[in-house]
């Protein structure tokens, strides 16, 4: 090489070496590919997907959030796809959140990448004390590798739906946009189980439980997304102009009403009817530093209350029923109901656990495979599992105080009240109208999810964890804009 040449000509091909690389490339890749494939390995068509979404990510990272989000609701687990998979992951979606946690993490790490700004705000580093505790309580876990696994996945989830969406929402169009490709997403997924449900001629708890698979696992979670969207729907057929939009709009609405009442979940049912009360009382002009007291009042004076509602629910033996008002009634029987039942054998189970390991809990994604020894006889139901392998701790909350102990636990409840928080004071100080009342609907779909966490945990999931880091990266940031022009 001469003097002063940089040696950049080296990185630049001609016509026939472009030609050779190429097909020695497929060669190779179909080489492997075969035999891939005669090891039964399918997972290894999963490769020219994940580099043509890589390309995507690397080039218009905006873009491709937006498809991430509408293909969320679509996502497929994969063992609905290959029989007995190495890694049960959702697709395409946890394929496409792996990239941006490598890109996300890249951009963090490049201070030019990344404002540190939306590192500082106290909803931010609630969320990155919990990762780091998670990061603790996984290298104590009981199961190493399990836990490794899910804090994997809260990482991912976190960087894609919290992070970059929180850079992504300080455009204020762009968080309709995705907010739209959500709801896009989900209404062919509701259609889908109403139509199966109409097709087997059942309209029950049982039949709604596995009508809404590959695309869900179950009708609670479904129902939870569907409450998690409605307050939202509701603000865009208010918002919206009259035409063609809100007709849209107005048509999703009636659409997911109906998909939540045919999902048969009581959770979502009771949560939504909850977290609407607080939005009308909310818009009523009623204070939230009212409400709120009141509710916890409420709250108080049913703790204390607690055994003669027990007393009471003893006498009720309505089980879960096709029939909309006896499945609702169903949901005070804790004498006779199955599902009631098994939820508090797991409420046992976990509060036996915590006492064994208060301080780090079980380890991340655990409880699962660890709670089958801590159910007593008495508690089982006839749903119940000597293995222990009927899924997990049916509480959020108690799902982090059995898994990362009574530390994780409280870092999560005040990652939960800050969010919450974050949403009174987007209420109280944004005057544009739309951006207000886009704020309650965000803070109502939140609420409504905060309250079901109490009986399910989901937050494992792409379905119910996109949205539930997405809303509380859209409070946070409408709270800090008070002063833009909304667009």
């Amino acid at each position: 090489m001469l003097p002063g040449e940089t040696g950049n000509k080296s990185i630049y091909l001609s016509g026939p070496q472009k030609l050779i690389i190429t097909v020695v490339s497929g060669l190779l890749f179909l080489a492997v590919t075969m035999l891939a494939v005669m090891q039964e390995m399918y997972i290894i068509w999963l490769v020219p997907p994940a580099l043509l979404l890589l390309l995507l990510a690397v080039s218009s990272l905006d873009i491709f959030f937006l498809i991430l989000v509408f293909f969320v609701p679509l996502s497929v687990q994969l063992r609905f796809i290959v029989h007995e998979p190495p890694a049960d992951i959702f697709l395409p979606t946890e394929l496409m959140t792996f990239i941006i946690m490598f890109i996300m993490l890249y951009r963090m790490v490049d201070g030019r990448e990344y404002k540190r700004s939306f590192l500082k705000n106290p909803v931010s580093l609630l969320i990155i004390i919990m990762i780091a505790w998670m990061a603790v309580s996984s290298l104590a876990s009981s199961l190493f590798l399990v836990s490794v696994k899910y804090l994997i996945a809260r990482i991912w989830f976190v960087l894609a739906f919290y992070f970059l969406a929180l850079e992504l929402f300080s455009r204020p169009a762009f968080l309709k946009r995705v907010l739209t490709a959500y709801i896009m997403g989900m209404a062919p997924v509701v259609i889908y189980n109403i139509i199966r449900l109409s097709s087997s001629g059942l309209f029950n708890q049982m039949a709604a439980h596995s009508s809404v698979r590959p695309f869900f696992n179950d009708h609670t979670s479904f129902g939870a997304a569907l409450a998690f969207l409605i307050p939202v729907i509701i603000w865009f057929v208010y918002t919206t102009k009259p035409g063609l939009k809100k007709l849209l709009y107005l048509l999703a609405l009636l659409l997911f009403t109906a998909g939540i009442i045919f999902s048969y979940s009581r959770a979502a049912w009771i949560s939504l009817f909850i977290a609407g009360g607080f939005g009308l009382l909310m818009l009523a002009g009623i204070p939230w530093r009212f409400s709120i007291p009141s509710f916890l009042l409420v709250l108080l004076v049913v703790i204390f209350m607690w055994p003669s509602i027990i007393q009471k629910m003893n006498t009720i033996d309505q089980t879960s029923s096709g029939n909309m008002s006896e499945h609702l009634q169903s949901v005070a029987n804790i004498t006779s109901d199955d599902s009631n039942l098994e939820r508090i054998n797991r409420w046992k189970s976990a509060l036996r656990m915590t006492a064994e390991r208060p301080l780090s809990g079980w380890g991340p994604g655990t409880y699962q495979f660890r709670y089958a020894p801590y159910q007593y006889s008495y508690d089982k139901t006839s749903i119940s599992t000597n293995f222990g392998t009927g899924g997990n701790a049916h509480s959020e909350f108690l799902g982090a105080l059995v898994e990362t102990g009574v530390p994780g636990a409280a870092i999560f409840i005040l990652l939960v009240v800050f969010a919450v928080g974050a949403g009174l004071q987007a209420w109280d100080t944004i005057r544009d109208r739309e951006r207000r009342y886009l704020a309650l609907a965000l803070l109502c779909g939140l609420l409504s999810y905060v309250i079901h966490g109490a009986l399910n945990n989901f937050l494992d999931t792409d379905k119910i964890a996109s949205l539930f880091w997405m809303y509380i990266a859209a409070l946070v940031v409408l709270g800090k804009q008070v002063d833009r022009q909304w667009q």
